[in-house]
C-alpha cells in the first residue's frame, strides 16, 4: 500500500466510525470535544490506562480487542492515543506497541503504512473539519479568526487537541496557509496564557487557562484541576441587570478576581459594561455551574440571559474511564 493510500484509508475508516457512532450529532447536542474513549466502549474495546515504561498506548486485536493508555502523559496525549489505537481497531491491524513516534515529534519516512493509517485515523478521528466549524460558529470565529493565536488556543481546548495539532490541522483542512500555521505555532503558549491572566501571577504555566463568554452557553469541556477560566460577560448595570455568581461559588469554584472595565461616563452613560471574573476549582471534580444576567431584587424573575457549563476537571485518566464514570452517574 502506498504512504497515500494509507493516509487515505485511516481518513475514511474515521469517517465511517464518526458515522457509525453518530459522534457528530452528539457533539452538537453537548458543545463538547469528541469522546474517543467512549467509543472505543462504544465499540465493545477493553480499556485500561496503566503506567507504561516506554510506551504510550498498546493495542491488542483479536475477538476481544482491547487498548492499554499511559498514564504517565497529559489528557490530550492520552485522548490522540487513544485514536491511534482506535485507528489500529477499525483499520483491523495486528498487535501494536506505540510510543512518542505517534505524536510526530520523530522523522516519519522510516514509519510503515499501517502506523500512518492509524496516525491518518487519530488525526481524522479527533479534529474533523465539521468539528473545528462547529465551535467557530459557536465563537463568531471566522476564516481570518484562525490566523489569531488566542482563538486558536481556545479552539485547542474545546476541541481537547493540542495547540499544535490544532495548528496542523486547521492548515490540512484548508482554513490557513502554511505560512499562517507556522507563525501561529512559534508563538509561545506562555505569552497567550500570560496575556489572558492580565497580570495574575501563576508559578506554572502548564495549566491551562480558558476564556469563557456567553457563546459558550451549553459547552462540555474537559480539563484538569489545575486549569484558570477567564469569564469575560456584558453586564448592564445602568438598567440593574447583573452577573449572579453563586452558581460559580455553589459548584466549588474559588473566584480569584471580580471586576468590571468601566468605560468613560462621557462615552457611555448608563451603557454596558465587561464584567471580568477569573476561577478555578479547589480540587478535581465535575458537575456543572449556572449564572444568569439578571436584576437583583426582583428574586426569582427572569434572567434575560445565561451561561450554564458542564465541567470534567479530573485532568489525565487514571483508572476508570470518565466515559463509564458518566454513563454510571447518569444511571444513579
Amino acid at each position: 500500500m502506498a504512504r497515500r493510500d494509507a493516509i487515505l484509508e485511516g481518513a475514511q475508516a474515521a469517517a465511517r466510525v464518526h458515522e457509525q457512532l453518530r459522534i457528530r450529532r452528539t457533539v452538537e447536542t453537548t458543545g463538547s470535544a469528541i469522546d474517543v474513549f467512549g467509543a472505543l466502549l462504544s465499540l465493545h474495546v477493553a480499556l485500561l490506562f496503566r503506567p507504561l515504561e516506554g510506551l504510550l498506548g498498546a493495542c491488542l486485536p483479536g475477538p476481544n480487542p482491547g487498548v492499554i493508555i499511559s498514564t504517565q502523559r497529559p489528557l490530550r496525549v492520552q485522548r490522540f492515543t487513544g485514536a491511534h489505537e482506535l485507528g489500529h481497531v477499525a483499520l483491523g491491524h495486528e498487535v501494536s506497541f506505540d510510543g512518542e513516534e505517534i505524536l510526530g515529534r520523530t522523522p516519519t519516512s522510516g514509519r510503515d503504512e499501517i502506523e500512518l493509517a492509524a496516525d491518518s485515523f487519530a488525526a481524522s478521528f479527533l479534529l474533523p473539519k465539521w468539528l473545528l466549524q462547529f465551535h467557530a460558529r459557536r465563537q463568531g470565529w471566522n476564516r481570518a479568526s484562525m490566523s489569531e493565536p488566542h482563538a486558536v488556543y481556545q479552539l485547542s481546548l474545546r476541541a481537547g487537541a493540542s495547540y499544535e495539532a490544532t495548528c496542523v490541522a486547521l492548515e490540512r483542512h484548508g482554513i490557513i496557509d502554511r505560512p499562517t500555521r507556522e507563525r501561529l505555532v512559534a508563538k509561545p503558549r506562555r505569552a497567550l496564557k500570560e496575556e489572558l491572566l492580565d497580570g495574575f501571577e501563576v508559578e506554572d504555566f502548564r495549566r491551562d487557562v480558558w476564556l469563557l463568554t456567553e457563546r459558550d452557553e451549553g459547552l462540555t469541556l474537559e480539563g484538569a484541576p489545575a486549569d484558570l477560566f477567564v469569564l469575560k460577560l456584558t453586564e448592564n448595570g445602568g438598567a440593574g441587570y447583573l452577573w449572579t455568581t453563586a452558581g460559580l461559588v455553589e459548584a466549588g469554584f474559588a473566584i480569584l478576581r471580580d471586576q468590571r472595565d468601566i468605560p468613560p461616563p462621557e462615552t457611555a452613560i448608563g451603557g454596558p459594561v465587561k464584567r471580568e471574573l477569573m476561577a478555578r476549582v479547589l480540587s478535581p471534580t465535575s458537575g456543572d455551574f449556572s449564572l444568569e444576567l439578571r436584576r437583583p431584587w426582583q428574586g426569582s424573575g427572569p434572567a434575560i440571559a445565561s451561561l450554564h457549563v458542564t465541567y470534567d476537571l479530573f485532568g489525565k485518566e487514571i483508572g476508570m474511564p470518565r466515559a463509564i464514570r458518566r454513563t454510571l452517574a447518569r444511571a444513579a
